[in-house]
């Protein structure tokens, strides 16, 4: 018993000698000329024991160093930034602390003129792409939206920005995410002034963030790092603005607008206030469609990418008021629970008057559909997100998204028009008018082990939804299908008897649904090399879904529904629930920022639906696939850097597409579900290929991708079935159509960008192309049987060409001078595959379009605009084309010229109009809607600008130009604010 004790004391005595045989360092990383601290220097600790195991930090605040549990024994120091000599020494850790005192960074090359900075405007590191700010000159109240659309491969068009051919997901602020998934709302909320550099990446998925295995679920983001001496005050933009239209194209002669940003930074706390109220027409806020109300929110979304749920503004003219706050800070000693949050709120109310002209064309029946419609949509959305992450140990890391929406959304609308044509006539009548409203909740969590092995980790993500939602419509619909011609010369002329055309039919439809979903991976690493990993990943999904739809046919448009029963053609309940399974193994090497990553799935799917009817109708189906993703990434040299990824994935079909039961909402077009609809299997091929010039200032990029889909989810669509008996009653529809499974979807995309400097302009200039074609195939015609399946038709395979072309010429001369002239264009051929002529459906559309700020002496400022845009059709020879002109004459206010007060008149010309084509299979269509005319307009706005801990006004002392923002020495990828270097968590990479 002596020797068992004493051997445990022995063994106590050693572990505890051994656990103190540690020490923490710290240090200050401070700029040799001017003592100030750098933050988000790269710090590179190498023990001598270990050579091949460096050790790599960032600097924090103020360039503080904080190294803890460092074995003892012997290291070699190395700081480095862009901009200073790199800094080296030595040191010993021999006890618990250590600290080197004051570490100077010596000044390495100046920017000394306006060419050099511009020389040295972008550099790249892996797959990040770094903008210097300074060397793209805008006005000092320039936001960062104007800054990027001077950025070379970086385009911004209505707020959505596309960076390097891919549209960019999200914005980052100093490594913190900043307003979610709204990045149009981000990158109107920060003044250009504040901004050190822009960085482009690709932002993997919180999962493959934290196990460094890339899973195809990534994005392409925008982190932007801010100054280091702008991390301490307030700043911001305010307006207000009223306004008069004499013309009254819209229904209120009163203009108005208010509005702006606050951002209040004290280091890591950081909280951005955004305000936008008008009705003229601004919808600069984003909201999150939960009731599918509003548009392409039926659809299943690939597995891999940022929620698309982001709604664009609705056709209209709108009536704003919207506000937001975004909040971040670092709590713990070390930093250990980073929060960030944000909360939105948007309330519009949306007029619209439409006309809609849409021809079938062969291999359709030749018909034209004339028709015009009026709006009014009144709408309340509010949703608030976090992420919280809690680094429990330099071992363990959790990550939380909860997040909440509620919406409510109310439409009014009338339709009226004619078809006509070889089918015959048939009139439109129709009447919406509903009330919805609903939430969404959900939450999700990532938690990471590494397991004492460097690179033997398990990570387990796992997130949760619930939504409930509840719909009230009233509405009436004209049931009479095709007649034959009508009275009269024309199709709008000559006497005519409504009632012989129009059979109303007045419903009252109650919808509640509910669905919930659950998603859980996990994922095992084990390194089998130095630089190579192989996993094992196992993912799980469920999602259900329940709605009970009673619609009940009214007597007239007092929709009363005592007594009556729902109608039986007209009502659907179900039940749905679709089950994955998903196993299979990885791999990944990576070594010298070369990086490649193959996984391999087998899955297992579960498709169950209980359509609640009096024959109880039951769907189940069973189905296997294999998907893949692989993605290689070669940094061939300093500038030149290729990236290739190979995926597939698989789309359910929705159990509406799959029951056998009619939907007749719509007595002119009817439809039905497909019991043996397959799940969609796509494949895809996405290839960049960029080089980053730094000395020249110039950046290539070219993109390629492409997709192939078998069991395309198309339409088979019969014009004209003749008379239908559906549960006892006849109907004589215009159209019937079901789903089917056909093969054969294309899309193929090109696209290149240039962008370089032109001394002599002292302008930047960009040039874009690019080709895309796209197949979408169909089934046209055939008999419609008595059980509602159709025999015969012939496939319809729409093919679609697309040549684009895009040149931004941006001024990069002062804060005085900014001025950005541009063009764009796209030239579109479609043809259908049924039309044994091929004729080719032509048409072009262009804008060109120039924007320029110019401040005078005395402090008066010149702000004007001009859009041309033009529709120019080749095959249906028409010309649609408008000229929008904005003039602005403004004088700066105050001593510091932080106020402005603005006159002018928003479209000079009055020539304002929204139009849009599209086509199809079988159609085109020509569409108009409301727009803001001409109004007058007196605006004030106030640049808010209160840097350092005394509040200072003047960038100029802190070492900022007012010109763009620029400090005067360059910084790459890893400086003061910017995310860790390759590897780390939640930064470029």
């Amino acid at each position: 018993m002596r020797k068992t004790l004493l051997t445990l004391f022995v063994a106590l005595l050693a572990t505890s000698v051994f656990a103190q045989q540690r020490g923490t360092l710290t240090a200050k990383v401070v700029d040799a000329g001017t003592g100030e601290g750098v933050p988000g220097a790269v710090v590179t600790i190498t023990s001598a024991k270990t050579p091949d195991k460096p050790k790599q930090l960032l600097t924090a605040y103020a360039g503080a160093l904080s190294v803890p549990s460092l074995a003892y024994g012997d290291y070699t120091l190395e700081i480095s930034f862009l901009g200073y000599e790199t800094h080296k020494s030595e040191f010993r850790i021999g006890a618990s602390k250590l600290d080197l005192g004051t570490l100077e960074l010596k000044e390495g090359l100046r920017i000394e003129t306006v060419v050099k900075e511009a020389q040295l405007r972008t550099s790249q590191k892996g797959d990040t792409v770094s903008y210097n700010a300074g060397a793209f000159k805008v006005t000092s109240d320039a936001d960062v939206e104007g800054l990027l659309k001077k950025m070379p491969g970086i385009t911004v068009t209505d707020g959505t920005v596309e960076a390097q051919g891919e549209e960019v997901k999200k914005v980052f602020v100093d490594g913190k995410e900043f307003f979610g998934e709204d990045v149009t709302t981000a990158i109107k909320s920060l003044p250009a002034q504040a901004v050190d550099r822009v960085e482009v990446y690709n932002k993997l998925s919180d999962a493959a963030e934290f196990s460094g295995m890339d899973d195809g679920e990534g994005y392409k983001a925008i982190n932007i790092v801010t100054h280091a001496n702008m991390r301490q005050g307030q700043f911001g933009k305010l307006y207000a603005g009223y306004g008069y239209d004499a013309d009254t194209k819209t229904e209120s002669q009163h203009k108005y607008i208010a509005g702006g940003n606050v951002n209040i930074f004290q280091g890591d706390t950081r909280i951005s206030l955004i305000g936008l109220f008008n009705n003229v027409n601004q919808q600069n806020f984003s909201f999150e469609d939960i009731l599918n109300v509003s548009g392409g929110g039926g659809g299943g979304r690939r597995p891999g990418g940022v929620g698309q749920y982001m709604m664009r503004p609705q056709s209209g003219v709108a009536r704003v008021n919207a506000f937001g706050v975004n909040f971040s800070d670092t709590w713990g000693k070390r930093d250990q629970v980073s929060v960030q949050g944000s909360y939105f709120f948007n309330n519009t109310n949306t007029r619209n008057t439409q006309t809609i002209d849409k021809w079938y064309e062969p291999p359709m029946m030749t018909d034209t559909l004339s028709t015009i419609g009026y709006s009014d949509t009144r709408a309340y959305n509010h949703r608030a997100n976090a992420r919280i992450e809690w680094k429990i140990s330099e071992n363990q890391n959790l990550m939380v998204r909860p997040s909440f929406s509620y919406q409510t959304n109310d439409p009014w609308s009338t339709t009226e028009g004619w078809q006509f044509g070889q089918s015959g006539y048939s009139r439109t009548d129709n009447y919406n008018e509903s009330t919805n409203n609903g939430y969404n909740l959900r939450l999700a969590a990532v938690y990471r082990a590494k397991l004492g092995k460097a690179g033997r980790t398990i990570t387990i993500d796992a997130n949760g939804s619930y939504s409930d939602s509840e719909n009230d419509a009233r509405s009436w619909s004209n049931q009479m299908g095709l007649q034959p011609a009508r009275p009269g010369t024309g199709p709008f002329v000559g006497t005519w008897d409504p009632a012989g055309y129009t059979d109303l039919r007045y419903l009252k439809t109650i919808a509640p649904s509910t669905s919930h979903s659950l998603r859980a991976n996990a994922t095992y690493t084990e390194p089998v090399s130095k630089h190579a990993q192989v996993s094992l990943q196992y993912r799980f999904s469920l999602s259900n879904s329940e709605r009970d739809k009673r619609s009940y046919i009214t007597a007239d448009d007092n929709f009363d529904i005592a007594g009556l029963e729902p109608d039986r053609s007209l009502s659907n309940a179900y039940e749905s629930s679709y089950k994955t399974h998903s196993v299979g193994p990885g791999f990944r090497f990576s070594k010298e920022r070369n990086t490649f990553i193959a996984n391999l799935y087998y899955q297992h799917a579960q498709l169950d639906g209980q359509i609640v009817r009096d024959d109880a109708e039951r769907i189940s189906h069973d189905y296997d696939f294999m998907t893949y993703f692989m993605m290689g990434q070669l940094q061939i040299n300093r500038e030149n850097s290729l990236r290739l990824f190979v995926t597939s994935y698989t789309n359910a079909p929705q159990i509406t597409n799959l029951q056998s039961v009619y939907d007749v909402s719509n007595a002119q077009s009817i439809s039905r579900g497909n019991p043996d609809l397959d799940p969609l299997y796509s494949h895809n091929i996405n290839f960049h290929y960029t080089n980053s010039n730094v000395e020249k200032g110039r950046t290539f990029m070219w993109m390629f991708s492409t997709q192939f889909t078998q069991d395309y989810n198309a339409t088979h669509t019969v014009q004209n079935p003749g008379a239908m008996i559906i549960d006892g009653k006849e109907y004589s529809p215009n159209y019937y159509s079901m789903p089917v499974n056909l093969d054969g979807y294309k899309r193929l995309r090109t696209h290149i960008s240039y962008g370089l400097p032109i001394g002599f302009l002292k302008s930047n200039f960009n040039v874009s192309a690019g080709v895309g074609y796209t197949q979408t195939p169909s089934i046209l015609g055939g008999t419609v049987r008595p059980d509602g399946s159709i025999e015969g038709g012939m496939r319809n395979d729409t093919e679609q060409m697309d040549y684009d072309g895009r040149a931004v010429l941006g001024s990069n001369i002062s804060e005085n001078v900014d001025f950005t002239l541009s063009w764009n264009g796209t030239y579109t051929e479609t043809t259908n595959s049924y039309d044994d002529n091929r004729t080719k459906n032509r048409y072009f559309n262009h804008s060109a379009q120039a924007s320029m700020k110019f401040v005078l002496p005395l402090g008066f400022t010149l702000t004007a605009s001009a859009a041309y845009n033009q529709y120019i059709g080749f095959t249906n020879d028409y010309d649609e084309s408008y000229l929008l002109c904005n003039v602005f004459v403004g004088k700066k206010l105050f001593k510091n010229k932080r106020g402005e007060i603005l006159f002018g008149v928003n479209d000079l010309l009055n020539q304002n109009t929204a139009f849009a084509r599209s086509v199809g299979s079988g159609w085109t269509q020509n569409a108009t809607n409301s727009v803001i005319g001409r109004y007058y307009m007196v605006q004030f706005t106030y640049n808010l600008r209160r840097f350092g801990k005394k509040g200072s006004t003047n960038l100029r002392d802190y070492g900022i130009s007012e010109s763009s923002g620029g400090n005067r020495r360059m910084m790459g990828p890893g400086g003061p604010g910017g995310p860790p270097p390759h590897g780390g968590f939640g930064g470029p990479r």
